[in-house]
C-alpha cells in the first residue's frame, strides 16, 4: 500500500459528516439525520459564502487552482475553511509550500521530513534555503564577513537584503513597510546578522560608529537585547565580531554600498524601483508578503430571522461567523531596538 493511500484510508484521518450529524439524531434515526442535513444545505446565502471561501483560498494561496476547489461541494468547502482556520494560519501554509518546493530542488539540508515536529523548525530550514536560492541575486546587497560549517555572518546593505536575511525575526530593521529603522542603523554603524546554517537560529549585532551615541549590542530573534554570551555564538565568533567592528578602518553598512546599488536604495530600494530591475522572484515574494498582511474577513451570515432549536445546531453557520483564518504577525508591529544604550 502506498503511503498516500495509507494516509487516506486511515480512519483517524477521515471524518464522515453523516456520523457527526447522527450525534444529534435520536437513536441515530436516518429521518432526523436527513432533516438536519437538508437544513444545512438550505442555509441562507450558502452559495455566496462558498464562493467567497473559494476566492479567499485562491487569493491567499496562489498555488491552489480553482479547478481543485470546484471538486468540493458547498458544505465541504465551508468545512475545509474551518479546518484550516482551526489548525493553521496563512503564513504557515504559504511557508510550508515554499519549504516543499525548496526540498524538491535539493535546497533543504535536513531532508528527513520525519525529523520535523513544529512549524518553527520548518520555517527555519526554509529561511536558510531561501538564502541559498537567491544568493547570486543578493551578492551586491550584502557583505559576507564570515562563514564556516555552522555559521554565516553577513552585513545587510539594503533593506531588501535585511528582510531576506532577517526573515522570521522581529527586528525593527526588517520591517516590510518601514525601512527607516534599517537606514538609521546602517548609516550610524555596523549591523551584522549571524545565522546558524543548521538550525536557522539568528542573532543580530550592532556597533555604533557615532561616538556621541555609543552602543555595542546583541539582539535575539524576538528583538530582545541580550548579552553576547547568551547569543549561542561561540566565544571565537564573539571575539571575531568584536575585532571586526572595532577595526580602525571599519565603515557603516551604508558606506559599503557600491554606487549603482546605493542609487537604487536611495530611489526607494529594490522593492520600489520602477526601472524594471526587480526580478520576478523578488516581485512574487513581495506580493506574497503584502497579501499575508491584509486579509479581508468573510461576511457574516444574516441571522435576523427567528431561530428554532434545530437552527441553532447549524454548525456551518457558526463556523463562518467566527471569522477568517488568523493572519501572520505584521512586521510593522514589531518592537524597535532600544537606542542610546551602552554596552
Amino acid at each position: 500500500m502506498s503511503k498516500i493511500k495509507e494516509l487516506k484510508t486511515n480512519s483517524e484521518n477521515n471524518l464522515n459528516l453523516i456520523e457527526v450529524l447522527e450525534l444529534f439524531s435520536p437513536e441515530k434515526k436516518s429521518k432526523y439525520t436527513d432533516t438536519l442535513l437538508r437544513l444545512m444545505k438550505n442555509t441562507k446565502s450558502l452559495k455566496e459564502h462558498t464562493k467567497e471561501v473559494k476566492e479567499y483560498l485562491i487569493q491567499n494561496f496562489n498555488f491552489i487552482e480553482r479547478s481543485e476547489l470546484d471538486k468540493f461541494g458547498d458544505i465541504q468547502l465551508l468545512l475545509i475553511y474551518r479546518f484550516l482556520d482551526g489548525f493553521f494560519n496563512t503564513s504557515d501554509l504559504v511557508n510550508f509550500r515554499k519549504f516543499c518546493d525548496y526540498n524538491e530542488r535539493g535546497l533543504i539540508e535536513q531532508n528527513d521530513l520525519t525529523k520535523y515536529k513544529t512549524f518553527d523548525e520548518v520555517i527555519s530550514q526554509m529561511s536558510i534555503a531561501d538564502m541559498k536560492a537567491e544568493e547570486k541575486e543578493m551578492e551586491s546587497q550584502i557583505i559576507k564577513i564570515y562563514e564556516d560549517g555552522d555559521w554565516i555572518l553577513v552585513r545587510p546593505l539594503t533593506h531588501q537584503a535585511s528582510m531576506k536575511y532577517g526573515s522570521n525575526t522581529k527586528w525593527c530593521t526588517t520591517q516590510t513597510s518601514n525601512p527607516e529603522y534599517f537606514h538609521k542603523y546602517t548609516k550610524k554603524g555596523v549591523l551584522i546578522y549571524c545565522i546558524n546554517k543548521k538550525s536557522g537560529y539568528k542573532v543580530a549585532s550592532f556597533y555604533s560608529l557615532d561616538k556621541n551615541e555609543a552602543e555595542f549590542s546583541y539582539w535575539n530573534q524576538k528583538d530582545t537585547r541580550i548579552d553576547s554570551t547568551e547569543s549561542e555564538l561561540t566565544l571565537e565568533l564573539i571575539g571575531f565580531i568584536r575585532e571586526y567592528v572595532k577595526a580602525p578602518k571599519v565603515k557603516t553598512n551604508h558606506f559599503m554600498l557600491d554606487d549603482e546599488t546605493r542609487q537604487i536604495e536611495e530611489n526607494g530600494g529594490f522593492r520600489k524601483n520602477r526601472t524594471g530591475q526587480l526580478t520576478r522572484r523578488i516581485q512574487d515574494a513581495v506580493r506574497r508578503e503584502e497579501e499575508e498582511q491584509v486579509q479581508e474577513p468573510l461576511p457574516i451570515i444574516d441571522q435576523t430571522e427567528e431561530s428554532n432549536i434545530i437552527d441553532r445546531m447549524r454548525l456551518i453557520n457558526e463556523s463562518v461567523e467566527e471569522g477568517p483564518m488568523s493572519a501572520s504577525l505584521d512586521v510593522s508591529e514589531q518592537p524597535v531596538w532600544t537606542e542610546n544604550t551602552t554596552e
